[in-house]
This record gives structure tokens, C-alpha cells and sequence, in this order.
């Protein structure tokens, strides 16, 4: 494994266990669960990006995880992230996590499913593309919050997106003072 990686890996390790190291993260765990990556510079696919394989999910009132991090772990999260960085190299990091009105305050952009083309609608594995190309169309940038408000079927969630994990576990574990 190149040295590249292996950072990559590690940085992402940290900040996982920075995450479920606070004892009410549980709170922010979606049903779907949640997953955070983290990308190697240049990264072309899912294979380059690292995330958790079996993704973060609660027992017990806490936030755990099973397995290390590991590339090619979440192609849902990857996609966000590859999609982000090529609006951004910088934007190599991102997290999923539960909704909560009071996110709001955070002024995300809320991304509308009902504006996905129909024809794309309904094929898997094209919603978190489409919601990044439709945030960045909209906002002429990368937001660092986005508010997915849902769909029949399909949870509402928050993404925060950043350049490393730390930095999106950081502002994911703020989010706690919020509710």
C-alpha cells in the first residue's frame, strides 16, 4: 500500500473513533446509517476512496462500527465524494447523518428528489451524483452542508462535506449543541 493510502487510512481511523467517542453521536445516525470517506487525491473511483465498511450504526444509545476503514468500502458516500471533487479536488471528505429541523440554522442547500429527471429516477446508483451536480448548478459551489429532504421511500438526511474526515466528524460532533 502506498504511503498516500495508508494517511488516508489513518486520518480516517481517528476521526471515527473522535466520532463514536462522544456519547451522544447515536443521535445523528440515520436509519440508513452512516458512512464518511475520505478520498486519495485524483481519485477516479470508488476503490479510491476509504469509508467504513458495514458503515457507523447505534446499539445501546452508542455510536459503534465494526470494521476498519477501508477502500472500497461505500460506494454511496464515494459517489458523493468523487461527484464533489470534480467541482473540488479539495473536497475529499464527506458524512451522512440524520435530519433535524434545526439544521436549518446551518443555511444548507436543500436538495428537492422531485427535481431529478424521471427517466433517472429510478436508477439506482445516480441520486447522490445528481444532488451534488444540482447543488453545485445551483450554488456555484461545493456547499458544505446539504439537506436531502427525502422521498417516498428514502430517508431525509444532512451531508457535510470537507476537505478531510476530521474536519466533517468536527462540525458533525457541533451539530450535538444544536439539538
Amino acid at each position: 500500500m502506498d504511503e498516500e493510502r495508508k494517511s488516508i487510512l489513518d486520518e480516517l481511523d481517528r476521526a471515527v473513533k473522535e466520532f463514536v467517542s462522544h456519547e451522544l453521536t447515536y443521535l445523528l445516525i440515520p436509519e440508513v446509517r452512516t458512512n464518511v470517506g475520505y478520498a486519495i487525491r485524483n481519485a477516479k473511483d470508488a476503490s479510491d476512496v476509504a469509508a467504513i465498511p458495514g458503515r457507523i450504526t447505534t446499539a445501546f444509545q452508542r455510536a459503534i462500527y465494526c470494521l476498519p476503514p477501508a477502500f472500497g468500502a461505500s460506494d454511496h458516500i464515494a459517489r458523493v465524494i468523487l461527484t464533489a471533487m470534480k467541482y473540488n479536488p479539495e473536497t475529499r471528505s464527506a458524512i451522512n447523518l440524520a435530519y433535524y429541523p434545526q439544521f436549518l440554522k446551518l443555511n444548507p442547500y436543500i436538495f428537492d428528489r422531485s427535481q431529478e429527471p424521471p427517466g433517472q429516477k429510478p436508477v439506482e446508483r445516480k441520486t447522490m451524483n445528481f444532488m451534488i451536480e444540482k447543488a453545485v448548478q445551483d450554488t456555484g459551489r461545493v456547499p458544505e452542508f446539504i439537506v436531502d429532504k427525502g422521498d417516498f421511500g428514502k430517508e431525509p438526511g444532512l451531508f457535510i462535506l470537507g476537505g478531510t474526515p476530521t474536519e466533517v466528524i468536527s462540525k458533525a460532533i457541533h451539530l450535538l449543541s444544536l439539538l
